[in-house]
């Protein structure tokens, strides 16, 4: 049952009195109501924390779900699209804010009935700064750690992953076997600043894995060139190509973020979204070169990924100061 209380009431002493009360509050109640999953309440506790952050980093006089008025929702929105983050992005966490706020009575996001930019690529897939950002300090495992950080951080497809050895890092570039036949067009990608230190934990799991199936059957156990390998007993297996089972270890982390959809994709257009909003904001843009990590064989290929769309071009045409005085 949804609260409905004046500001009045709600700014009484039995109430919260902390913006994060407030949340803890909402989400034990829309828990007691049982009509939304955990997975919902978790996204809706973590986006409203967020939005707390940013009100209170940035010094916004407001902070309690009963005092948020328009300006707020105005300047949260500005926040956002200044920030780069999609359309999508954006409606998920105005949406959670409208339900923090109207679970103490204020409608102030109801009643303003905000209209969405329509999107030139409706289908955009990509992390937000944060949400990206959350993902890599997330605790994983040394396979997820591996797999997000080399669609994350390196841009590398599922495929691509899945062909690699351990002789593919040679300590300063990862050797990268593309789309195509014949085991796939090759290039090279220059490491991150993390992916020796990736690299080296997953390898003591790897060489772990070898060690227990070597001790239990020394003779017959043969160890798979893939660098991705799993074990049963005395077996060792590379990773099918198809990639159902390393999705599955991308899937676990998606709730966390508050992004359930999260996969190889995701994250490879997230890398090349954010190495294009870094670039654009060093003044060194230089789309072939992203296109080049990425492996696309043209530009046009690889603006698709990158997602320019309508929020970037009226950023650009308001940077634009042709005849301006």
């Amino acid at each position: 049952m949804m609260l409905s209380r004046t500001k009045e009431e709600v700014s009484m002493s039995k109430f919260p009195q902390s913006p994060k009360a407030t949340v803890e509050k909402m989400c034990s109640d829309l828990k007691a109501e049982s009509t939304l999953s955990e997975r919902t309440i978790r996204f809706y506790r973590e986006e409203v924390n967020t939005i707390i952050k940013v009100f209170t980093e940035n010094e916004r006089e407001h902070t309690m779900p009963w005092q948020i008025d328009k300006a707020d929702v105005k300047w949260l929105l500005d926040y956002y699209q200044q920030k780069g983050y999609t359309v999508q992005t954006r409606t998920g966490y105005i949406s959670a804010l409208r339900k923090w706020t109207s679970h103490y009575g204020n409608n102030v996001v109801k009643d303003m009935k905000i209209r969405w930019p329509v999107d030139t690529r409706p289908n955009a897939d990509w992390l937000s700064t944060a949400q990206a950002e959350k993902l890599l300090a997330l605790p994983k495992n040394p396979i997820q750690e591996l797999l997000v950080h080399c669609e994350l951080c390196l841009g590398m497809r599922r495929i691509e992953i899945l062909r690699l050895t351990p002789d593919s890092f040679s300590g300063a570039y990862v050797d990268v076997l593309g789309k195509g036949p014949q085991g796939g067009k090759p290039r090279r990608i220059p490491y991150h600043r993390d992916t020796d230190r990736v690299f080296k934990r997953y390898m003591d799991y790897r060489e772990t894995l070898i060690k227990l199936a070597r001790s239990q059957f020394p003779v017959s156990t043969k160890v798979p060139d893939a660098l991705l390998i799993w074990s049963r007993g005395n077996r060792l297996y590379e990773y099918s190509r198809k990639g159902e089972s390393v999705d599955r270890y991308l899937k676990k982390l998606g709730p966390d973020i508050g992004y359930p959809d999260i996969s190889n994709h995701t994250l490879r257009r997230t890398f090349g979204r954010e190495m294009y909003l870094r670039m654009v904001k060093q003044n060194k843009l230089s789309i072939p070169v992203i296109a080049k990590i990425m492996g696309h064989e043209s530009t046009e290929q690889c603006e698709k990924y990158l997602g320019i769309n309508l929020d970037d071009m009226t950023s650009a045409m308001n940077d634009f100061d042709l005849g301006t005085s």
